[in-house]
């Protein structure tokens, strides 16, 4: 007769993060396996960036099926391919930090590179397309984006990537209203191949970028605000104050869960409801996306994000 040792161990995923208190990564997680009837533990661990290479291998060791990682984390330890190769994570994209991994196969061949972990990134990807889903309810296209972030670099990245990759301001949805000529902002200006420069001049107009919300003026043709970082209550109060298109929407792209600013969002999000895109409604999202590549099973999304509501109203 087998013994309880020969019966299947259950799975395990892990949330790593520095600090990792207050991310309802586990939580959510945990709430939406046992809603999907879906064995599975989930670990989470404070871990700074000189103690990721030998968690990551005990990890692998202890076949752990994907790991998590925080914004706190996610660039220290990915910073470029070289020690992500010394991590055994394959797939990175130096424009596309990963926000996951997942177990990889054991090489078969003794000549194949061994690699214990894939890449996963998603967490773009997510929050573009809520933003266009959300448009597309209200039959509306993308005519200006804002993009309100401190760090000059992030913002000129983050730029690039929305016009050289077509994920959010794309020539065809774009409507033909001029920019804002009286925006003391600075416009983008992305050092993208010859061959894109066709779409850079018909999109570079449509990218906004600020410092901080005191420079965003009351009239704002940008029917979609990126929010990257700074002050929620003020950024709030620009988007409140301001004339802007119809259907415009807001975006909190801020990872922190330690912010005190997480009381504003949730307020703005019940005054604006889906015109409010929160950090916990992105986050919710890629879960969603990544469970099925760790454990080949379905959650639900509503139920991820309920359960972050849960936990951050604690």
């Amino acid at each position: 007769m087998p013994s309880s040792m020969d019966e299947k161990i259950e799975p395990v995923l892990a949330v790593v993060g520095h600090p990792v208190a207050g991310n309802p990564t586990q939580f959510a997680l945990e709430s939406a396996l046992e809603q999907a009837n879906v064995d599975c533990r989930v670990l989470s661990f404070d871990l700074n960036p000189k103690q990721m290479p030998i968690a990551l291998d005990g990890m692998h060791a202890m076949s752990f099926r994907g790991v998590w990682i925080d914004a706190s984390c996610r660039e220290h330890i990915l910073r470029n391919a070289d020690f992500a190769s010394k991590l055994g994570i394959t797939a990175t994209d130096p424009s596309h930090p990963p926000e996951a991994l997942r177990s990889s196969p054991e090489s078969k061949s003794e000549n194949e590179s061994n690699s214990h972990w894939q890449a996963i990134s998603v967490r773009e990807q997510t929050w573009t397309q809520l933003i266009r889903t959300q448009l597309e309810l209200g039959g509306f296209s993308v005519q200006q984006v804002l993009i309100i972030c401190s760090d000059a670099d992030v913002r000129k990245q983050l730029a690039q990537r929305l016009v050289s990759e077509n994920q959010l301001v794309t020539a065809e949805a774009m409507q033909t209203s001029p920019p804002d000529k009286d925006a003391p902002s600075k416009r983008i200006d992305p050092d993208c191949p010859s061959e894109t420069d066709a779409q850079i001049e018909s999109t570079v107009d449509r990218i906004v970028m600020v410092t901080s919300p005191e420079q965003i003026t009351t009239t704002s043709l940008a029917n979609v605000w990126l929010a990257v970082d700074g002050p929620a209550s003020e950024i709030i109060d620009a988007f409140r104050s301001s004339t802007t298109p119809p259907g415009t929407v807001l975006v909190d792209l801020n990872e922190n869960w330690d912010a005190s600013d997480i009381s504003e969002w949730e307020r703005c999000k019940m005054d604006a409801g889906s015109n409010c895109i929160t950090r916990w409604d992105i986050h919710a999202a890629c879960l969603a996306k990544v469970v099925p590549q760790w454990l080949g099973a379905e959650v639900q999304v509503d139920v991820l994000r309920e359960a972050m509501e849960e936990y951050l109203s604690v």
